[in-house]
């Protein structure tokens, strides 16, 4: 998972504060990760309403669709273009620019 994937809510009795719907789809619209957690939006239903903007645990999420948003993308998304805040999910690892696994064990998403 990497920004402007799409992705849904696996563990919905956590997020149900939100008014997210059942099986709603979302876009992860920022780079960084931040407290284990991609920052999320889901478009509202209504025409007029709100979308919903809500950072969810990474693993409380399902890919949908990758969208194959290029490295570069995403390099150019962050703060200052620094390679330590760049990251993905991969292979169950999140990882930076640099190439380093920022977690120890693979689908440990609190290591």
């Amino acid at each position: 998972m990497k920004f402007l994937d799409e992705v849904k809510i696996v563990n919905k009795e956590k997020y149900k504060k939100y008014d997210i719907k059942n099986d709603a789809i979302g876009t992860i619209i920022e780079s960084a990760i931040r407290g284990n957690s991609f920052l999320i939006i889901f478009p509202s239903e209504n025409i007029y309403g709100d979308d919903i903007l809500v950072p969810v645990k990474i693993k409380d999420l399902e890919l949908v669709k990758d969208n194959h948003c290029s490295d570069e993308m995403i390099l150019e998304d962050l703060p200052k273009n620094n390679p330590k805040w760049w990251c993905k999910v991969e292979n169950g690892f999140i990882i930076n620019l640099l190439g380093e696994k920022k977690n120890k064990i693979a689908y440990d998403y609190n290591s």
